[in-house]
């Protein structure tokens, strides 16, 4: 009987991850981002935490950036490979700390044509959209995402469709957001972008709810 009791669960966790994959509206979307280039020591830290939330505005998608790092570090531009996206709608900071105007400078993410497809390490460059791109003002270290105190950006976007398309296109990779990420403390500066195939709110509190139950 154990064994079916758990059967159920899981059964039932495959059903809730397969209606929020097909009904994404139900939930924000969370992205993580990965470094991809490598000038110094913190491509491949686990000190950088840098994530979005993707939320439904009717006719608009907001991409909230977080840089939840451990580390000095400063999203200082954000760069959009898009699809069913008509064009940059606004950008708002957390507060005076993060300013931002558009376009970008430079106006393509940087060694975006180094990126490299995550499955078959192959060259998939990043294509920056003509006027899909923002950077943070100078001085950009100090205008930008800086970690730990709780700072982020909102880039809003109008749609050609529903979110449900934006997040299907952005899980096919049809749709992709590079960063820009300055002010290490060696100096450096990186890369990166969202990694495919998000989890949601609702879907994180779900499985807190089920290992609070195992524990009991």
């Amino acid at each position: 009987m154990k064994e079916l009791r758990g059967l159920k669960v899981y059964a039932l966790i495959a059903a809730v991850v397969l209606c929020l994959h097909a009904a994404p509206s139900f939930g924000t979307a969370v992205y993580q981002f990965d470094i991809f280039t490598d000038n110094g020591l913190f491509n491949d830290s686990s000190l950088v935490n840098i994530w979005m939330e993707v939320t439904d505005g009717a006719s608009t998608a907001d991409f909230k950036i977080y840089n939840d790092s451990t580390i000095a570090s400063s999203i200082t531009g954000v760069y959009v490979m898009d699809g069913s996206i008509l064009g940059l709608s606004s950008v708002t900071g957390s507060g005076p700390g993060v300013v931002f105007d558009s376009p970008a400078n430079p106006s393509t993410l940087p060694s975006g044509n180094t990126y490299l497809h995550p499955v078959t390490g192959l060259p998939d460059p990043f294509i920056t959209h003509d006027g899909f791109s923002t950077d943070a003002d100078p001085p950009l270290h100090t205008n930008g995402v800086n970690a730990g105190i709780g700072e982020y950006v909102t880039v809003t976007f109008d749609l050609d469709g529903t979110i449900e398309e934006l997040i299907a296109e952005i899980d096919a990779r049809t749709v992709r957001i590079g960063l820009h990420i300055q002010g290490f403390t060696d100096g450096s500066s990186e890369s990166a972008v969202n990694v495919p195939e998000p989890t949601t709110i609702m879907l994180l509190g779900f499985g807190a709810l089920v290992l609070r139950r195992k524990k009991r």
